[in-house]
């Protein structure tokens, strides 16, 4: 008997939500074969991605050291 059929046996048994959650991680394993990882992508779906075209380029520059600066004006002893 071949790995498939082991599988589809198997699934055959198994309860829908059982299914479902099977379904939702063999998806995960598909995408994650057919793309380079996560840091390097930059899909539409991504956070960067869908922000992108809101993006203002002439305050980058402010946002540079932005949280290092609110860290330090939060905790400033004084």
């Amino acid at each position: 008997m071949s790995t498939l059929e082991k599988a589809i046996n198997l699934l055959q048994a198994m309860p829908e939500n059982k299914i479902e959650a099977v379904y939702m991680y063999i998806r995960y394993v598909n995408d994650q074969t057919d793309e380079p990882p996560i840091p390097e992508r930059k899909s539409a779906n991504s956070i960067a991605g869908i922000a992108h075209e809101y993006a203002n380029p002439a305050l980058i520059e402010q946002e540079e050291g932005a949280f290092e600066r609110a860290m330090a004006e939060k905790h400033a002893i004084n």
